[in-house]
């Protein structure tokens, strides 16, 4: 009985055993994976893609995108784009992988989509001239912005009859130079154009602008426009500064202390005070209603124009580096020059002067001092003169024998009673009319060009001339201005 039991016990687990080795392994899920997203580079897509996830019993897997609502299922690829997910989009959701016995993975993924990728340009003609320079590819008021950042240097070519609108110039913050002259535009944005270092906007119908995000300009051309105010404290880095006709009152450079270059020719400016800009080389101040000009900081100074003030008086003792000098039409009744050694060039006429001193201006090449009332003027120590213009005055004596360089000469309506131009023998122009000497008897009666052979122009009317004195008959007088009754002949 014993042994039967035994038996029986001993079978039963022989069959257990065999029925354990004869059952399948458990199903197990396909392994981790991991998501990847990546905007499109134009669109508002988002394009996933995933890792492969294996399956370790060796079965096929397929793919769902959950987003919000389940997109996509069965997905043997391990990529896909969710369309039109928007700009500035945040999204999460979730890949599962899926083996045929429905065993499932999951892969989370997060992102967050960027800005609209395009700048609006609502003037065709900008949007024109951006094509035509390869910049955008078709006329759909819009720019991809990627291009615009391509971009370092834009020229907007004046437009002859119509405004141009700039909106979209925001798009550039690479720019570093901008050229839109001429264009009649009321208002312009750069303040996103931060790289900029040269804006030409001149001649245009701006009343305000605005360059304090601009800290990196060097040139700034805002000349020509209707603008009321200007404010460039921020602009520290500035060397050239053009601000001429506009309306400004005022204008503060004093934090502009790089300046070499100021051009604020502006009919209202009353004041200016440069006595922080010592690196200033060239100024232009002219048309102003400026009645005081302190230049004693100034003493890098080679160019000044200052014509068209209200100036009475000029110290230039300290500007030795003065070059070219031009402050005509005003009242000045003095003016020394006399420490200004390097002038090449010197214009002052209608002013007030009775007396003019250049005895240590040796390298003078052009005078200009018309319209005064000089009685004298002595040339004799400015050999390299090429230009004398000196009429209108009340100069009894002009003695130019020393100036054998000069090739304009003007003289007209002086008091001369004689002229001697016969060392000028590169004298191009002449102009000695409407002289009236102190003794009318003493009137200039005769003139010997016999020298001159290469005279082109000569204005001799309104004076007593009878001959004027040649020395052959080939010399060209087509453009020889006398009196009727003056005879010109070849002289022996």
């Amino acid at each position: 009985m014993r042994l039967s039991f035994t038996l029986v016990f001993l079978l039963t687990l022989v069959i257990i055993a065999c029925r354990k080795v004869d059952d399948p392994q458990p199903n197990r899920p396909p392994d981790t994976f991991s998501v990847s997203t990546k905007q499109a580079e134009i669109d508002a897509d988002v394009v996933l893609t995933w890792t492969k996830a294996k399956d370790p019993d060796g079965d096929p897997v397929t793919y769902a995108v959950v987003w919000k609502d389940t997109l996509a299922k069965n997905l043997t690829d391990t990529t896909y784009t969710l369309k039109n997910v928007g700009y500035m989009a945040a999204l999460n959701g979730t890949v599962v992988a899926t083996d045929s016995k429905k065993a499932t993975t999951s892969a989370v993924f997060s992102f967050t989509t960027g800005a609209y990728p395009y700048a609006a340009i609502p003037d065709a003609k900008f949007e024109r001239l951006l094509i035509s320079l390869n910049i955008d590819d078709v006329q759909d008021g819009k720019l991809l912005i990627t291009n615009a950042q391509k971009v370092t240097k834009l020229d907007i070519p004046a437009q002859a009859d119509s405004t141009v609108n700039l909106q979209g110039i925001e798009a550039f913050s690479n720019l570093t130079e901008l050229s839109c002259f001429g264009n009649k535009m009321t208002s312009i944005d750069v303040s996103k154009n931060t790289a900029l270092t040269y804006l030409y906007i001149g001649s245009s119908k701006l009343t305000s602008l605005d360059v304090s995000k601009n800290i990196a300009l060097k040139t700034l051309d805002c000349g020509h426009n209707n603008l009321i105010a200007l404010d460039v404290s921020k602009n520290i880095a500035l060397t050239d500064l053009y601000c001429s006709g506009n309306n400004l009152t005022t204008l503060d450079v004093s934090k502009n202390t790089a300046l070499t270059n100021l051009r604020c020719s502006n009919k209202n400016l009353a004041e200016l005070d440069l006595s922080k800009n010592t690196a200033l080389t060239n100024l232009d101040c002219d048309n102003t209603k400026l009645m005081t000009l302190d230049l004693s900081k100034n003493t890098a100074l080679k160019r000044l124009y200052c014509f068209y003030n209200m100036l009475t008086s000029l110290d230039l003792s300290k500007n030795v580096a003065l070059t070219h000098l031009h402050v005509s039409f005003g009242t000045i009744s003095s003016l020394n020059v006399s420490k200004n050694t390097a002038l090449k060039s010197l214009i002052c006429g209608y002013n007030k002067l009775t007396s003019l001193d250049l005895s240590n201006s040796t390298s003078l090449t052009e005078l200009h001092c018309y319209n005064n009332n000089l009685a004298g003027l002595d040339v004799s120590h400015n050999i390299a003169l090429t230009t004398l213009s000196c009429s209108s005055n009340m100069i009894t004596q002009l003695d130019v024998s020393k100036n054998t360089a000069l090739t304009i000469l003007a003289c007209s309506s002086n008091r001369l009673a004689s002229l001697d131009v016969s060392k000028n023998t590169a004298l191009i122009e002449l102009y000695c009319g409407n002289n009236s000497p102190v003794n009318p008897s003493n009137r200039m009666n005769s003139l010997d060009l016999r020298s001159n052979s290469s005279l082109e122009k000569v204005w001799t009317l309104y004076d007593n001339i009878q001959t004027i004195c040649i020395s052959s008959l080939s010399v060209n007088k087509i453009n020889w201005y006398t009196e009727r009754s003056t005879k010109i002949q070849v002289c022996p």
